[in-house]
């Protein structure tokens, strides 16, 4: 078994999608479990267009995630079977799949 590698994944999404990425939002958070349980998923969120004030809602402008893999192309698998991607919302054309390194990393 080769050794696991961590991948920094910067993924925006497309124009016009907040619609379609609130309404499939659960079902991928339901998804991400398992990736997570596994150790494959080590940290993600969403990437906003600015943090909100009081009262805003969040402005999505796509997801970071960072992955345990063994290669890219296995990084990349996770990405496009996610449901924003199956969903239209993600735009893998302008997705940044980034060898990573670690240097510290802090539980919740």
């Amino acid at each position: 078994m080769s050794a696991k590698n961590e991948f920094l994944c910067i993924v925006p999404d497309k124009p016009g999608m907040m619609a379609k990425r609130l309404e499939v939002r659960s079902q991928h958070l339901e998804d991400v479990k398992p990736l997570v349980e596994a150790g494959s998923v080590v940290v993600g969120g969403a990437m906003l267009e600015s943090h909100p004030k009081e009262g805003e809602r969040l402005s999505f402008q796509g997801s970071m995630l960072v992955v345990v893999a063994e290669s890219k192309e296995e990084a990349e698998k996770i990405i496009q079977n996610d449901i924003y991607t199956r969903s239209g919302v993600w735009n893998l054309e302008k997705a940044q799949i980034i060898p990573f390194k670690s240097a510290v990393r802090v539980g919740l």
